[in-house]
């Protein structure tokens, strides 16, 4: 994005966003290295526009129309739309329960499906989709620590990140990645790349197959979202 000022914006947006607790104006102009008077200017409008409520002595929170905008641009957004086109006979076929994640940026998206009460996949930023979409874009152990800070502000990462690191390694090596959790069900990990995005296609069940049909079934389903991503991309060329 060549606007220095649309930068610092969705700087400001995102910094916010990813914390917690309400930010300091003064921690934003530190973080991003802004005057404080720029800071002020930016909030100002983002107060106005009703994506930032102030909350404290110069501190803000992110407002639920933010939350709603990244709500309503994830369900519209093309791969999404295609998700819910594609996925429901292919999950009714293999009788498993299917996610789908697009990545732009910093930012993960996550589409889930439960199928049979399985439980929800751990956050995204410490998931098998995160470990396979960082290895996917080719990250290095320093560069997914990063990403993982950016999603995870505060104490997240006081905990070991080697497990999470050590699933985007095999998922390099082997391009997918297989989970057993506690012998309750197994998860399928598999890259899946639709124009700029990078994404992950994943698969649970409740049992290990007996053979390996679910894997060329997974791929296949890779290709299906591919083509019609490209597809619709082209019409509305």
């Amino acid at each position: 994005m060549n606007s220095p000022r649309i930068n610092r914006v969705l700087q400001v947006l995102n910094l916010v966003a990813l914390n917690p607790a309400p930010t300091r104006l003064s921690a934003i102009g530190a973080a991003l290295g802004l005057h404080p008077s720029t800071v002020s200017r930016i909030i100002a409008d983002l107060v106005a526009g009703g994506l930032l409520v102030k909350c404290a002595y110069r501190s803000v929170v992110a407002a639920p129309e933010l939350a709603l905008l990244g709500l309503r641009a994830g369900q519209n957004h093309p791969l999404t739309r295609i998700a819910r086109e594609l996925l429901p006979p292919f999950l009714a076929e293999m009788e498993i329960a299917g996610d789908l994640a697009a990545a732009p940026a910093n930012g993960l998206y996550h589409f889930y499906v439960e199928r049979r009460g399985l439980p929800a996949p751990e956050p995204l930023r410490r998931s098998d989709l995160a470990a396979v979409i960082f290895a996917a874009e080719g990250l290095t152990r320093e560069q997914a620590l990063v990403r993982l800070r950016q999603a995870s502000p505060g104490n997240e990462l006081d905990s070991d990140p080697e497990p999470f690191l050590g699933r985007m390694e095999e998922a390099a090596r082997e391009r997918r990645l297989i989970n057993f959790h506690a012998g309750r069900f197994w998860q399928l990990t598999l890259p899946l790349q639709c124009g700029p995005f990078v994404c992950a296609f994943s698969v649970a069940r409740t049992e290990q197959p007996r053979d390996e049909k679910i894997f060329p079934a997974c791929a296949r389903m890779i290709g299906r979202i591919k083509a019609a991503y490209n597809a619709r991309i082209e019409e509305s060329c």
